[in-house]
C-alpha cells in the first residue's frame, strides 16, 4: 500500500488575507489542481470562523463540489483542521457561543461522513486553550456528547 502525502489547505496558493493557513474562499478548487501537479494525494481542509458558511464543508452543495474536484484531480480530503473552534470554543464561557459551536461540529461531522473524512482536528490553543479545570471539563462534556455520532461515522476527533 502506498503511503499518501498531503498538504494543509492554503499552502499551495497565494496567502489568503495574509495567512498561510486559511480556507482560500473563491479559489479553493485551484489548490487541488496544484496539488495534483505536485504529485500530492491529499489536502487537509480548514474550517475558519470567518466565512464559515462559504466553506463547502458547511455550504449546501459543497460536498458534491469537493467530491467532483477530488474525482477530477485524484486529490482527496481525509482530514479537517477546524480552526473555527479557536475563535468560538466548544467550551466557551458564553453558552450561546458554545451551543452554536456544538451545532457547527455536528454539521461538520455529517459532512465528514459523506466525504469519508477520518480525522477532525479541534485546536485548543490561543483563545481556545484549556486554561483551567472548568474549561477542560466543559470541553470534555461537549466532546462526550458527540462520541456516539463520531463512532457511527468512524471519525476521530483530535
Amino acid at each position: 500500500m502506498k503511503n499518501k502525502v498531503g498538504v494543509m489547505q492554503g499552502r499551495l496558493l497565494p496567502k489568503y488575507q495574509g495567512r498561510y493557513q486559511a480556507f482560500p474562499v473563491g479559489n479553493w478548487k485551484d489548490e487541488f489542481k496544484v496539488a495534483k501537479e505536485c504529485g500530492l494525494d491529499l489536502i487537509e481542509f480548514i474550517l475558519d470562523f470567518n466565512d464559515a458558511e462559504a466553506n463547502p464543508l458547511l455550504r449546501i452543495g459543497g460536498v458534491d463540489e469537493i467530491l467532483k474536484i477530488s474525482k477530477d484531480t485524484g486529490v482527496s480530503v481525509q482530514t479537517i483542521c477546524a480552526d473555527y473552534f479557536m475563535e468560538a470554543p466548544l467550551h466557551s464561557n458564553d453558552d450561546i457561543v458554545s451551543e452554536k459551536s456544538f451545532t457547527v461540529l455536528e454539521r461538520l461531522i455529517e459532512t465528514s461522513k459523506k466525504l469519508k473524512i477520518t480525522d477532525i482536528v479541534i485546536p485548543c490553543v490561543d483563545q481556545s486553550s484549556l486554561r483551567n479545570k472548568e474549561s477542560a471539563y466543559k470541553f470534555i462534556d461537549q466532546i462526550t456528547k458527540i462520541i456516539p455520532t463520531i463512532e457511527k461515522g468512524d471519525i476521530n476527533l483530535l
